[in-house]
């Protein structure tokens, strides 16, 4: 038998009788500088040259290359009735963040 449990509170989620949430979320990098369309301009251009020129510059100045872009993560999560309430109130845990009080030692 397998053993669910809340990812957040810890509670046992194994009874059939408990409803068990699956939360699933995937982080990718966007696309830099938004959508891009063709345009005349770019079916004009000659790509090969382009290209070789940007081998040409990582060849001579490795250093100068763009950061690696990270990979896509997907991530899953079990979630008890309560806890999936809670998050999809507020799922970046902004209001959380908001309502810390410290003490004023």
């Amino acid at each position: 038998m397998r053993h669910f449990s809340c990812d957040l509170c810890g509670k046992d989620l194994t009874a059939p009788a408990d409803a068990r949430y699956v939360l699933r979320m995937e982080v990718a990098p966007a696309a830099a500088g938004g959508v891009n369309c063709l345009c005349e301009a770019d079916l004009d251009q000659d790509h090969l040259d382009a290209m070789a020129d940007m081998l040409d510059d990582l060849e001579a100045n490795p250093a100068d290359a763009p950061p690696a872009v990270p990979p896509t993560q997907h991530l899953e999560f079990d979630l008890c009735p309560g806890c999936r309430q809670k998050f999809v109130a507020d799922p970046l845990g902004r209001d959380r963040a908001k309502k810390l009080r410290f003490s004023k030692n």
